[in-house]
């Protein structure tokens, strides 16, 4: 497996080598050695279409494994909103989207009332028959609250349901919703594998990014009928362009980073504001801190983040969106169920200082963020020529989300970009694993492999010895 790790275009022979035993696959029996070669060498040596099969893989574990699924009430929202955008009326769009909500929520409590030990009767304490849930709100225009400054929240974020509009059409509710939450978490998978191979790794590294983003939140979350999807993949779009144009490629670059941020302000802006000014700071900082990225095309990264920004703020101003003391009240009054809150921004802070005080509690006793995090930063720092920074701009779009909605029972959800350092760092350990066991004489198929692909993949320098980094071979 030397060459398959490397991304050498070459695997040697399983059945030759040194004695002992050895994992041969079952058509050993059959295809020749150097059959078997090369069918691996063209497996491991091609980053989308080994992406391409554990993305399919995937999606197919997730039909077949019986997943719960069911809708949530801001996706009865979301739902009800991309009805109204294929022109169905409101009245027929809230009774598509109610449906669909009481019967997926009537399901997974039946489910539950499976998995106790002993006969249950009827469904769990608390939830209702899908023809109750109906009754209940069949009169109602939301399921939560009618009120305008609740109603502006959403309406002000039509990028999601836009989206999901064709899929609703197609499908249906329930159905084209699963199936979008499909279509973004496979798409952001193969978009690591991208961005990885964009930043420097070779193809089984990029892919090992792409296992570790389905096995975190981020695919948990993206694959639910709610904006969480979406918004990863213009994170990761943003990134992206972002390691583009710090490498020069700005033809690639620049309009993938804009149009990853324009579609990230459609679907939730106040994210795309803090990711936009994070993103120019990290610009910024990589300037400072790499000498190999101090070029103009950092520089345009930067301005380019910086006008994102600019113009967010300024359509948000301009269009009287919802603003953060808007959110607040939504939080602090139950949805506007009771009296405005003198000061909203004291009882934020409060909130958080108990909030994070609890985190860190949790995290200490069931640290399965904070350890593959730290893995992952060491990595990035020491071997990641620059894509530190912008996996720690993701991460903290992420956590200015919780600080934003300091809510236990959210947080996951809210704070799920802050998995990103690990899908991109993690990786480049396996980097250096098949640099390290890539045997003198496979030194030329790395180069020879990445020039099949139509990627420069450049060396990964371990940048914590002084040694200045290899430039990017792509750049030009």
């Amino acid at each position: 497996m030397t060459a398959a790790i490397s991304g050498a275009g070459q695997a040697p022979d399983a059945a030759e080598g040194g004695g002992g035993a050895q994992a041969v696959p079952l058509t050993a029996l059959t295809a020749p050695p150097r059959t078997r070669s090369r069918l691996l060498a063209a497996l491991t040596g091609r980053a989308w279409l080994l992406g391409l099969l554990v993305a399919a893989g995937y999606v197919a574990l997730q039909l077949t494994a019986s997943a719960q699924w069911s809708l949530y009430p801001d996706s009865y929202r979301y739902a009800r909103a991309a009805e109204q955008f294929t022109g169905v009326s409101r009245e027929q769009a809230h009774r598509d989207a109610l449906a669909a909500f009481c019967t997926t929520r009537a399901k997974a409590a039946h489910e539950t009332t499976r998995l106790s030990p002993v006969p249950v009767h009827g469904l769990p304490l608390g939830t209702m028959t899908a023809k109750s849930c109906e009754a209940r709100w069949a009169q109602s225009r939301d399921i939560t609250t009618d009120d305008p400054r609740y109603q502006a929240i959403f309406s002000s974020r039509p990028g999601y349901p836009l989206l999901a509009a064709p899929f609703v059409s197609a499908f249906g509710v329930t159905d084209g919703m699963r199936v979008l939450g499909l279509v973004t978490t496979a798409g952001g998978a193969l978009m690591v594998v991208g961005l990885l191979r964009s930043a420097g790794l070779p193809p089984v590294a990029a892919v090992s990014g792409q296992l570790v983003f389905l096995a975190t939140p981020l695919a948990q979350w993206g694959l639910q009928a709610l904006s969480e999807g979406l918004v990863t993949v213009t994170v990761l779009g943003t990134v992206w362009g972002a390691v583009l144009l710090s490498r020069r490629r700005p033809a690639a670059g620049a309009p993938l980073l804009l149009a990853s941020l324009a579609v990230c302000a459609v679907t939730r802006y106040s994210t795309a504001l803090v990711l936009a000014v994070l993103t120019a700071l990290a610009a910024a900082a990589l300037w400072g801190g790499v000498r190999e990225a101090r070029h103009r095309w950092t520089g345009v990264l930067a301005a380019l983040a910086a006008l994102g920004a600019g113009v967010t703020a300024a359509v948000m101003s301009a269009m009287a969106l919802p603003s953060a003391t808007t959110t607040l009240q939504d939080t602090f009054t139950v949805h506007f169920s009771q009296p405005l809150v003198p000061d909203p921004w004291h009882r934020l802070a409060e909130l958080d200082g108990h909030f994070w005080a609890h985190w860190i509690g949790r995290q200490a006793t069931l640290p399965t963020l904070l350890v593959p995090t730290l893995l992952a930063a060491w990595a990035l720092c020491r071997y990641g020529r620059g894509l530190g920074w912008f996996a720690l701009a993701a991460a903290l779009t992420g956590a200015v989300q919780v600080v934003a909605h300091p809510l236990a029972q959210e947080a996951d959800r809210l704070g799920v970009l802050m998995w990103l350092p690990a899908v991109l760092g993690l990786p480049l350990y396996v980097a250096r694993a098949g640099r390290r066991t890539t045997q003198p004489g496979e030194k030329a198929e790395p180069a020879q492999a990445a020039g099949r692909a139509g990627t420069a993949v450049p060396a990964l320098p371990d940048t914590g010895t002084g040694t200045e980094a290899e430039p990017d071979a792509a750049a030009g």
